[in-house]
């Protein structure tokens, strides 16, 4: 079955992002994609497929992106675009305060008032900072 649809991140669209870098032979794009068959399988399969389509053509032994594969390329760049802006989420973070129901080890919370060094400096959790020699 022979379609044009490429889908984001699959093995057609990866050859295409590096078709749209230069022209490449079967081999590389082979390597790139990750396929295990054999170089005439992968030609036959995937790249027969790609060129019945108008994405890509071959010139002796290189494959190279035609205009069609690139504007392939930008559309699946716009959906991209649109799924991400209509998939976007929201989280509140609240920061942790430990209250009189939870349950803590004795000591635990100790180590939270040291300060963090940081090269010859001391910062402090209330926000003082202090130079010590190295």
């Amino acid at each position: 079955m022979i379609t044009d649809k490429i889908i984001k991140g699959a093995g057609s669209h990866r050859i295409l992002l590096a078709l749209a870098e230069r022209p490449r032979t079967s081999r590389e794009l082979r390597k790139l994609v990750g396929a295990v068959n054999s170089t005439s399988r992968f030609d036959g399969e995937y790249m027969k497929r790609l060129e019945i389509n108008g994405f890509v053509v071959q010139d002796n032994s290189f494959w190279m992106i035609t205009k069609k594969g690139r504007e392939k390329l930008e559309t699946l760049k716009i959906e991209d675009v649109k799924n991400k802006a209509e998939s976007r989420s929201y989280t509140f973070f609240k920061p942790f305060t430990p209250d009189k129901n939870f349950v803590r080890r004795d000591g635990s919370l100790e180590l939270s008032k040291a300060p963090s060094r940081v090269g010859p400096t001391l910062y402090y959790p209330d926000g003082r900072t202090e130079k010590v020699s190295k």
